[in-house]
């Protein structure tokens, strides 16, 4: 007869033993590219940019290395290593693989990293709901289309197709396409067009019917192209937001998602699948995830803090944030959004039983 604690012991040897299994088997399945160790491994702080030809890198690059010198009192800029790619997946793979030992390299992500993580990317290595942030740069995604959209959401022919340019069929512009489900219309991708000029410049040839425009404060040339596409008769249809008020472009204001589906799609709010568009659109909007390790020690976390909070006072951030339609969460709002960002099992679910079902439609198309 086994006794209770021989069958204790016994549950625990096996238990030991197919944790080392689930262990091996997680580590089969991280990426083979690997980094040399860092230089500045003996403690001294670092940053890992994530897609070094997306617009994150190329909009923080220049100034987040020295403001957050500053905050760590250091003579020059910290070291940055570089990534290649436009979604910073590669780099995000490699942060949770290789740099989650001290806590003293950061990784710089943009938004479309995440994305591709809720959509369930083969290529996704990392779990971004385990990132300490230090801070996220928010934008407020705008889409824009023809105008026979803006008067008639809501009054369309059900299953209606709309032409939507994307960058790629799970890129960061997927939720324009889930909102236009939503709608209850037939989104169809257009890929490629990975800028706003190619989109737009798709948009006047009457190759898509709508776009996004995913940071539409933040630069001049964006700003002209926008108010181009207006004197073109083309309308700002909503904002990727939940917000209540509404976002206000070049003297106009743009109805918030939730507000539009309100108006035009009431039934829409109780859907699953809305509540899978949260998260979707939260990811979209970030602009930066500067992120630390889960593991990170407190008095780490506490030095790049601090440093984070000096770094937001240098001039270059401070101009780049004033009057760009950008928000800057740090400490408890920045963990809350990344917690609302990782959305919970049966969003994820729902988001990806979605997605099973139009892919193979979109490739065709």
């Amino acid at each position: 007869m086994i006794t209770r604690r021989t069958l204790l012991g016994m549950l625990a040897t096996t238990g030991a033993a197919m944790g080392g299994a689930t262990r091996r088997a997680m580590a089969s399945e991280l990426p083979r590219e690997r980094l040399s160790m860092p230089a500045n491994s003996s403690g001294a702080p670092g940053l890992l940019l994530a897609g070094d030809h997306s617009a994150m890198a190329d909009r923080w690059s220049p100034v987040l290395p020295a403001a957050l010198a500053q905050g760590f009192d250091l003579p020059a800029p910290l070291p940055v290593r570089n990534t290649v790619g436009q979604d910073g997946v590669t780099g995000a793979n490699l942060f949770d693989s290789q740099f989650a030992s001290d806590g003293m390299m950061a990784l710089a992500a943009p938004g479309s990293a995440l994305v591709s993580s809720l959509c369930g990317d083969p290529r996704i290595h990392f779990d971004y709901s385990r990132w300490l942030p230090l801070l996220l740069s928010m934008t407020v995604p705008v889409v824009i289309g023809r105008a026979q959209l803006h008067h008639s959401l809501g009054s369309f022919i059900r299953d209606r197709p709309v032409r939507i340019a994307v960058s790629t069929l799970t890129g960061i512009e997927l939720p324009t396409v889930l909102a236009m489900s939503l709608f209850g219309l037939r989104p169809i991708p257009v890929t490629g067009l990975a800028t706003p000029q190619a989109a737009a410049a798709a948009l006047h040839d009457n190759q898509v019917d709508a776009i996004q425009i995913t940071d539409p404060l933040g630069a001049p040339d964006t700003m002209a192209l926008i108010q181009s596409l207006g004197q073109a008769g083309f309308a700002n249809l909503f904002t990727l937001s939940t917000r209540n008020t509404p976002f206000s472009i070049q003297g106009q204001d743009v109805m918030s998602m939730e507000a539009r589906l309100r108006q035009d799609a009431p039934s829409a709010l109780g859907n699953l699948l809305y509540a899978a568009w949260k998260p979707l659109a939260g990811a979209a909007s970030i602009d930066l995830a500067l992120v630390l390790p889960m593991l990170t020690q407190p008095a780490t976390l506490a030095r790049w803090r601090t440093a984070t909070a000096t770094a937001l006072h240098d001039s270059a951030i401070q101009a780049m944030s004033h009057d760009a339609g950008r928000t800057l969460l740090t400490c408890t709002d920045a963990t809350d959004m990344l917690r609302q960002i990782s959305g919970d099992t049966s969003n994820i679910m729902a988001l990806r039983r979605w997605l099973a079902a139009k892919l193979p439609t979109w490739r065709l198309d």
